[in-house]
């Protein structure tokens, strides 16, 4: 379309626009806006259309979703109601079973755990617990009394004791642990002991003071220093179910006290236990262990009774504290004598067999023993047989006295039992001829006692003070140089700083006697450290 203007008049101008304007195109023109028009209405309702068409998709698919939840809930309950139902049967499979087995009791004394040691000491964990076999508390506080299981030593002594009901000396079980898939329990403990000991002068053999063997005449002065570790232990016990009857117990203990002076392993305790009944090697019955002092040397009182020789024991309780038991062990008639120069020859026609009698208190225990041997040898040179009759009477105690102060003694008396005594053991004074013109043999009288005091100083602060004598009456048979008597005497001080660790320093005075009144002394010092793997007393 194309407008000119002209300047002219009006009506003229007028049918000259008028006639220039091209009318066909223009109504094209608006008829092309108007098909826009509609097209845009048209693209308008297509997007409101989508839109809706949108709205509605996702209302559709979150109903669809929401379903499908629901029947996923709808499966899961099932497999839930599935498992309910094979639980169910499962109970009542294990109901069933449980109808027909002794029902496991769980231990009436468990304690809970203690806080993990810092020592590196093992110390009172959470008491182990085999489904049989667990002893009662009555049955306990019948074999151990309080004071008996407090009482520490630097020997540990009680450790290996075996006792009424297989009860243990603590009834938590310290140190032991059940073995992986099986109802036993095990514990290996033992001590690292090293000593330094100077003698200012000759006192025999040089890491046990032993008096009968100090030296008459003595002679030389010589001071002698000496550095050792023999008495150092090594232990295991094991404690196992028998069928639903009890607990069975085997312990073994080495020391390293071998033969001429040797540092090797020597067996001190390999003994089982079931029940009240024992078999194997342990304490002799005629000896009271939880009675011994507190020393720090290894050997104890001249006059102490020690003796561990193979046997068969059985125990029993008679009540009100009181119990029993009797034995019969190895014999060993230490017997030895020359005729004109010829050796005579021990021979053991027969057991010996001990019994005791013991009193288990709050604040300690008594104990009376007795033992029965028959002692022989034969005579040189074809002689015949000779024999006599050995007996022995002892009585011992623990008892608490003030605060942790504990007295301990024990005295015994005798015919033929000088084997039984530390010192004496080896010396062949169980029983000689009569005279040079009666070679009947007799037993030979001998009186062992010895007493020792505990003081507590602090908790970890203890001393102890000890004396002992021991004394074996000859016959006119033996020679002038025989044993007669000896005497005993220590003073120590006991640290345990923490744990399992000790340090011990002892004076010790012997002195020995011979038959014809010879006589020798001698003194020694003693430092000691120990370091035991499982801590029997509490902190």
């Amino acid at each position: 379309m194309k407008i000119v203007f002209h300047s002219v008049n009006f009506p003229h101008t007028l049918f000259q626009f008028s006639s220039r304007l091209d009318f066909p195109k223009l109504v094209q023109g608006f008829n092309g806006l108007k098909g826009r028009y509609v097209a845009l209405q048209g693209i308008r309702r297509a997007l409101v259309l989508s839109v809706l068409l949108l709205w509605g998709a996702k209302q559709t698919l979150a109903q669809e979703s929401e379903s499908g939840q629901q029947a996923t809930v709808r499966r899961l309950q099932e497999k839930l109601d599935e498992l309910k139902t094979q639980m169910n049967a499962v109970q009542a499979e294990l109901d069933a079973l449980r109808s027909t087995t002794p029902a496991v009791q769980s231990p009436k004394n468990s304690q809970p755990v203690s806080k993990p040691s810092q020592t590196g000491t093992i110390k009172n964990m959470e008491r182990p617990a085999p489904s049989v076999g667990q002893i009662t508390p009555e049955q306990q506080h019948a074999a151990v009394g309080k004071e008996t299981a407090e009482y520490e030593t630097f020997a540990k002594e009680s450790e290996p004791v075996p006792r009424l009901y297989n009860a243990p000396l603590d009834e938590n079980y310290p140190g032991f642990f059940v073995l992986p898939g099986t109802q036993s329990m095990m514990r290996i403990d033992g001590n690292l002991k090293a000593d330094f000991i100077f003698d200012p002068r000759p006192a025999g053999v040089v890491d046990a003071f032993i008096p009968s063997t100090i030296p008459i005449p003595q002679g030389s002065s010589t001071r002698n220093f000496n550095v050792g570790v023999r008495e150092s232990q090594l232990s295991a016990d094991l404690r196992f179910p028998v069928s639903d009857l009890g607990l069975a117990r085997t312990f073994i203990q080495f020391d390293f006290f071998g033969a001429n002076g040797a540092t090797t392993p020597r067996l001190r305790h390999f003994y089982g236990q079931f029940k009240n009944f024992l078999i194997g090697q342990t304490n002799t019955v005629f000896m009271d262990p939880d009675a011994w002092p507190d020393i720090v040397e290894f050997q104890g009182p001249t006059s102490g009774l020690l003796a561990r020789p193979p046997q068969f024991r059985y125990s029993f309780k008679i009540g009100k504290g009181l119990s029993s038991a009797i034995s019969v062990e190895q014999p060993n008639s230490d017997i030895a004598f020359s005729v004109n120069g010829s050796p005579s020859e021990a021979i053991t026609p027969a057991p010996d067999g001990a019994m005791m009698l013991r009193y288990e208190g709050e604040r300690g225990h008594l104990y009376l023993s007795t033992v029965f041997r028959k002692l022989a040898a034969r005579l040189p040179n074809g002689g015949p047989e000779e024999s006599t009759l050995g007996w022995g009477l002892n009585f011992s105690s623990t008892w608490g006295i003030v605060g942790k102060d504990t007295l301990n003694y024990q005295v015994a008396y005798g015919n033929g039992i000088a084997r039984y005594t530390g010192v004496a053991a080896t010396l062949g004074l169980d029983s000689q001829p009569r005279s040079t013109t009666d070679l009947r043999l007799k037993a030979l009288p001998v009186f062992a006692p010895w007493i020792s005091y505990q003081h507590y100083w602090s908790k970890s602060v203890r001393s102890n003070a000890t004396f002992g004598r021991l004394q074996v009456q000859s016959t006119e048979f033996s020679p002038a140089d025989t044993y007669h008597k000896s005497s005993y005497s220590s003073a120590n001080g006991i640290w345990n700083p923490y744990g399992g660790l000790s340090f011990g320093a002892e004076f010790m005075y012997g002195r020995v006697q011979q038959k014809d009144g010879s006589t020798s002394n001698a003194p020694r010092l003693q430092f000691s450290g120990r370091y035991t793997f499982v801590r029997l007393h509490q902190e």
